[in-house]
């Protein structure tokens, strides 16, 4: 388990904990109450994730007169009343409703299993007034990234920031049509991501999908505008899946892309 993610349970979670997910489990309010006090003055950041803002919000009565780096993540909406008063015990607090998207329930566990969840998104939001799109890493690290550099990106459909969503578990940003890979967002907006990833490019995924998934994002194809081909089958091939598609795929996939065959993977 890790110490520095615990789970609230409750009978809609309890099944998480059953299933092996590597966090501590809090099942009572004496443990939220003793997990509390634990972590409140930790430098490093505690997530926690709690189905319903009941199950937390009695903290604020017993928060300290300190800046905690605890981290909440509601899976349910919070009222604003209910959200202030968590604000006062997490410095970071991320609940759906008010415009922020979360991906659906069983792709958000899997993202948080992950060991390398803060390079997975797990939330965000769009802002039209300022052209601003906010986006919440795993561990609950924001990014902030203007409009323009979605739209500056050489790929089309356009981005339409009214239709946004995070897909993909986490790793793609989808705004209407347009997608674009978190690792892209993460490389142009986190020095500290950008160093990791050029150590880590003799370990890049070399698999077909991997590539597939490559070229698809930097020609501004979606999954869907593969004529003869559903989104579904191409999602399969990207996550390795299917590992040696059918030569007619194949050729399908290159056609829409523009490339020959045999250079999809060089990519």
């Amino acid at each position: 388990m890790s110490a520095d993610l615990l789970l609230v349970s409750n009978h809609d979670t309890e099944q998480w904990a059953e299933d092996g997910f590597p966090a501590r489990a809090l099942r009572s309010s004496d443990e939220v109450r003793e997990a509390f006090a634990a972590t409140s003055r930790r430098r490093n950041p505690v997530l926690w994730i709690a189905d319903h803002p009941e199950q937390v919000v009695p903290l604020a009565a017993e928060a300290p007169l300190v800046v905690t780096n605890n981290r909440l993540l509601l899976l349910n909406e919070a009222e604003r009343f209910q959200r202030e008063l968590l604000q006062i015990v997490f410095r970071i607090v991320l609940a759906p409703g008010e415009g922020v998207h979360l991906p659906e329930l069983d792709e958000m566990k899997d993202i948080l299993a992950a060991p390398n969840r803060e390079d997975l998104l797990v939330g965000g939001s769009t802002d039209p007034v300022n052209q601003l799109v906010l986006l919440y890493r795993g561990n609950l690290q924001p990014v902030v990234v203007p409009y323009a550099w979605f739209s500056r990106r050489a790929a089309a459909p356009r981005p339409d920031f009214r239709d946004f969503e995070i897909t993909d578990y986490g790793q793609t940003v989808r705004l209407g049509k347009y997608e674009a890979s978190v690792d892209a967002v993460l490389y142009a907006h986190d020095p500290e991501y950008r160093r990791k990833a050029r150590a880590r490019m003799v370990e890049e995924d070399a698999s077909f999908g991997g590539a597939l998934r490559r070229l698809r994002l930097l020609k501004g194809v979606a999954r869907s505008d593969f004529p003869d081909l559903s989104e579904k089958q191409i999602a399969r091939i990207e996550r390795g899946e299917i590992k040696k598609p059918h030569a007619s795929t194949v050729t399908a996939i290159a056609q829409r892309l523009g490339v020959e065959p045999s250079e999809i993977e060089s990519y």
